[in-house]
C-alpha cells in the first residue's frame, strides 16, 4: 500500500511543464488519490477502482513533463514543492 502511494508521489514529483496552477492542480489530484488509497487500506479492488477513477487526470499530469529539458523539469519540481497539496502529501508519507 505504502509503495503504491510512494510510486504515485514519485510520479507527481516528475511532473513538469506549464504554469503553477496546472502543477498544483496535479498535486491536488495526487493528494486526493493518495488519501483515497490510504483509506482503502489493503483492499485491492478499491485501489484498482481509485486508480481507474483518476487515470485520465494522472495521464494528463504525466503529459505535462514530456519534451521538457532537465532544467525545465527541475524548475517544475521546485514549483510543485511549493504547492499546498504537495506539502500535505509529504506529511502523509512520514
Amino acid at each position: 500500500m505504502k509503495k503504491v502511494i510512494l510510486s504515485f508521489s514519485a510520479a507527481a514529483m516528475l511532473l513538469a511543464s506549464c504554469g503553477g496552477s496546472e502543477i498544483c492542480s496535479c498535486a491536488d489530484t495526487m493528494l486526493a488519490m493518495s488519501k483515497e488509497m490510504k483509506s482503502a487500506g489493503s483492499d485491492l479492488t478499491k485501489m484498482q477502482e481509485i486508480q481507474k477513477k483518476y487515470e485520465a487526470d494522472f495521464k494528463k499530469c504525466e503529459e505535462l513533463g514530456k519534451g521538457k529539458s532537465k532544467d525545465e523539469q527541475k524548475k517544475m519540481e521546485e514549483e510543485l514543492k511549493q504547492c499546498d497539496s504537495y506539502k500535505e502529501m509529504e506529511k502523509m508519507m512520514k
